[in-house]
């Protein structure tokens, strides 16, 4: 094994003469991928689950591959595959979060008069759109970023700190939760904040996104037992 130094956050390891580009960080994000594939197993297992259910597990699927494909490619063989070579990731990721958003839109059915939910939807589709458009255009990494601050702060985190306090959501109480993980992962990433080249920023952001995911995961299993709880008798 050869420790290769280059201008990235990490230096590369050569194996065999295979090359691994920034191996902690790889090895972090098949580590977000490992647990978005439990969530999406565990949650399988789950009976009479409703839409809001499927389109979690849709979430986690999608967060799953898009991770592994920005590990694999955004980080261990980034010396080898040009940038274009990341869209699949970030694309996955994207329709992963509007999957999210889609199911606090359901479950804010409790308290929203249907043109809310109605208007809410097209939002998100709308807002996909656009960004999938920047992105397949620019190839513009941020459009990726500002989807996802944008669905999850100003969709889901609204929707369920009021189902939250509104109806006392359990579910709703894991996915606050589970945004506070993911804020605190972002401010890590954009401090730098590192315990060293070996353990840097991204692999505690990457941690951080772990205990995310969770808490995300602890909710989904929570929601189909909430439905029967508000459905009418």
């Amino acid at each position: 094994m050869e420790i290769v130094y280059t201008e990235n956050f990490q230096p590369d390891l050569s194996i065999w003469g295979l090359r691994i580009g920034e191996p902690v960080i790889t090895l972090t994000s098949v580590l977000v991928a490992f647990f978005c594939f439990y969530a999406w197993v565990r949650l399988g297992k789950i009976a009479h689950a409703g839409d809001a259910h499927r389109l979690s597990r849709v979430f986690f699927m999608l967060l799953g591959f898009s991770t592994l494909i920005g590990g694999i490619v955004g980080h261990a063989f980034m010396h080898q595959l040009p940038q274009v070579f990341k869209t699949p990731g970030w694309v996955l990721g994207m329709i992963a979060v509007s999957a999210f958003e889609q199911v606090s839109i359901l479950r804010a059915r409790s308290f929203l008069k249907p043109r809310w939910i109605r208007l809410l939807n097209w939002i998100n589709v709308a807002e996909l759109a656009a960004a999938l458009s920047i992105v397949f255009v620019t190839l513009w990494f941020p459009a990726v970023e500002m989807h996802s601050a944008f669905g999850l702060l100003l969709v889901v985190l609204p929707l369920e700190t009021r189902m939250y306090f509104k109806n006392k959501s359990v579910v709703s109480g894991y996915t606050l939760a589970g945004i506070g993980f993911l804020v605190a992962s972002v401010s890590i990433h954009i401090l730098k904040i590192s315990a060293g080249i070996w353990f840097c920023f991204f692999d505690i952001a990457h941690l951080l996104m772990c205990a995310a995911i969770w808490m995300f995961m602890q909710g989904a299993e929570r929601i189909s037992i909430e439905d029967l709880r508000q459905s009418p008798e």
